[in-house]
């Protein structure tokens, strides 16, 4: 169960906000809507979303053409509608790192088992993932909601760093949204890499502890000092 975020750190917005905003109006349960998510995410597996098309999706959902433009615009709305769920659920697990306004006496140890469950699910989602992420370069709409979604992360990071600093638990130094940012974006693009499996490959477990070394170390100089209760 996840902790309620409170108002310091995240939007009066919750972090569904805008989940199936790439969707014409449906209700939540709809079958045919995740009848096409299934499908789409299904193939995506199977070839590259360049080769996948509406006919295909619609065919291995199970419904026709009109039906599927009921639903979306194009394929790369539905790939979008895809990345917002699989980011969402991240947007979860990352919250527990920064919704609370109680020094966490372990940050390093909340940051690396978020790393662990982030990772998982998007290995879990790796064709959704890297489909976004390769089509963003050539779609300015896909990459303007791949930015959008890392910005609801950035957001509650840079809230987070601000109030590490006003308790004196962190020292200042690089404006607070600027590292959030830096970070937020080092951590993507590496674990797109382990989804990648790109060379030097480095064991799951290693690549989680180095990620959260780094935004400890980034955040608070060292090891953060402990908590005074």
């Amino acid at each position: 169960m996840v902790a309620r975020r409170p108002d310091a750190y995240a939007s009066q917005e919750s972090p569904q906000a805008g989940a199936r905003s790439w969707t014409r109006s449906a209700s939540r349960g709809d079958l045919r809507l995740e009848a096409l998510l299934t499908a789409a995410e299904t193939l995506l597996a199977e070839k590259p979303f360049a080769e996948m098309s509406v006919g295909q999706v619609a065919a291995k959902a199970g419904i026709s053409r009109p039906t599927f433009y009921f639903y979306f615009d194009t394929k790369h709305s539905l790939l979008a509608a895809l990345l917002e769920r699989v980011m969402h659920d991240k947007l979860e697990i990352a919250l527990r790192g920064f919704g609370t306004t109680e020094a966490d006496p372990a940050p390093q140890r909340t940051f690396e088992s978020n790393y662990t469950e982030i990772l998982a699910l998007w290995r879990e989602h790796a064709a959704v993932v890297l489909a976004a992420s390769d089509a963003m370069a050539s779609d300015a709409e896909l990459q303007g909601v791949y930015t959008g979604l890392l910005e609801l992360f950035i957001k509650p990071a840079t809230a987070w760093i601000e109030h590490e600093r006003a308790t004196g638990r962190a020292p200042a130094g690089t404006p607070a949204a600027t590292l959030a940012t830096t970070l937020v974006w080092m951590s993507e693009r590496n674990l797109y890499a382990a989804l990648l499996g790109m060379e030097p490959r480095v064991p799951d477990d290693q690549r989680v502890a180095a990620l959260a070394e780094v935004w400890i170390r980034s955040v608070f100089g060292g090891t953060p000092p402990p908590t005074v209760s």
